[in-house]
């Protein structure tokens, strides 16, 4: 666990190869914890956006981010790379950041991010190996104050993508099993959870079901697809979703999915 600043949060667990083969594949939770000066929400309103970022290799980036920043108390990204350009964007949002470190290329950490206006109270980070490429990929669960006084437990995820089996895939969502059962507050859960095969979306639907989460599917379902099926998820359950869209974009290989939900009244 390290801590860089108020403003960022880093997770890093440990990503060496001999470690990736291990049998198990995955490694142990680390977590950092913070004070959070304010509730999530906004009166009860609680905008999440949930965006595979694509490395920043597209022009137009920082102009999309700033705007689902500016319209968002919550965003979900997935293959943030924490570049010099990154960074220089983030001191200028003054956003609270965690992230999950993947892996590096370089002295550059990959993995996934939550940008939010406040801080979480707790953040833990896991990671899973891909069994064909040797890398793993992240996934990060966070716990924020909410204005009805419950606590919103966030996951955000980028899913196994390179394997046809579902071993590894299946091992990814079970770890974070325990901490989605035992809350007993609201829940969003989402990300890239590459589900570009029947087999995986029918998985998740019976972790989900089992969770009694909801799905967020947009009137205008322009989500990005592979194989004919959709691959960026929201789920939700003990908030109200009042709306849902997706901003068509060439920044990434990703377009953002986009929820705006109500705070049940206690």
């Amino acid at each position: 666990m390290a801590t860089a600043s108020l403003m960022a949060q880093f997770i890093h667990l440990a990503t060496d190869p001999r470690v990736i083969n291990s049998p198990q594949g995955s490694f142990t939770a680390q977590c950092v914890t913070a004070t959070p000066e304010a509730t999530l929400d906004i009166d009860g309103q609680l905008a999440v956006a949930s965006w595979n970022i694509y490395k920043q290799q597209n022009s137009g980036w920082q102009t999309l981010l700033s705007q689902l920043a500016s319209q968002n108390q919550l965003l979900l990204l997935q293959e943030v790379k924490l570049s010099d350009e990154f960074e220089q964007w983030q001191q200028q949002s003054h956003h609270q950041l965690v992230m999950v470190q993947a892996f590096r290329q370089g002295e550059t950490s990959l993995g996934v991010m939550n940008l939010s206006e406040v801080s979480a109270r707790q953040s833990c980070g896991y990671l899973t190996a891909e069994p064909l490429i040797q890398f793993p990929k992240s996934s990060l669960l966070s716990y924020f104050p909410l204005s009805n006084g419950e606590t919103l437990l966030v996951a955000n995820l980028h899913s196994i993508n390179f394997e046809y089996a579902l071993d590894s895939y299946a091992q990814q969502l079970q770890q974070l099993l325990p901490a989605l059962q035992a809350h007993k507050g609201p829940i969003i859960f989402g990300g890239d959870l590459n589900t570009w095969r029947q087999a995986r979306l029918s998985m998740l639907a019976q972790i989900t079901n089992t969770l009694g989460l909801k799905a967020v599917i947009p009137v205008k379902d322009t989500r990005t697809t592979v194989m004919g099926y959709p691959i960026d998820h929201l789920y939700y359950r003990g908030l109200t979703l009042e709306s849902a869209r997706v901003i068509d974009t060439e920044t990434s290989d990703h377009h953002p999915l986009l929820a705006q939900f109500r705070l049940v009244e206690n």
